[in-house]
């Protein structure tokens, strides 16, 4: 047996609530450039590191793919130590950019000790391909000599 909805007055647009119910108003989504932060920095002339901190998903994977676009030095790393969530688009972007070094004869590393960009990582078998770092400083050494 269903409980039945007590019958109020209602409008011709609906029932009318009691005053005693609370509005809410939904608040706008954060744009793409508040829940991803993208910074070029030139270590030197053959060493680019792409520092990225927040969110990356299918509102945000653009803005690091722009990043990773264009002319490219000998070496980069993506810093993705202060991102906190990692999806597949974020993912197919850092493949892309993993294959296009490889095609020109450069190379590339990731950064992140994040559980769950590590865990989407070895998931898809991404650390087998693209050596990834739980430290910059440590990719910054490592990557150059491969």
């Amino acid at each position: 047996m269903t409980e039945r909805i007590p019958y109020t007055r209602s409008s011709r647009d609906g029932p009318s609530f009691r005053a005693g119910l609370p509005l809410t108003i939904p608040r706008p989504r954060p744009t793409a450039e508040n829940l991803l932060r993208v910074r070029r920095i030139r270590w030197n002339e053959d060493l680019l590191v792409v520092a990225a901190a927040g969110e990356i998903d299918l509102a945000t994977a653009g803005r690091l793919e722009r990043a990773l676009s264009g002319r490219l030095p000998a070496t980069t790393v993506l810093d993705l130590s202060e991102v906190g969530f990692l999806g597949v688009a974020g993912l197919r972007v850092i493949e892309s950019a993993a294959a296009r070094a490889r095609a020109e004869n450069r190379t590339t590393g990731v950064v992140t000790d994040a559980r769950p960009v590590l865990r989407l990582l070895q998931l898809f078998g991404v650390d087998s391909r693209i050596p990834v770092y739980r430290h910059l400083d440590h990719a910054i050494l490592e990557v150059p000599n491969r």
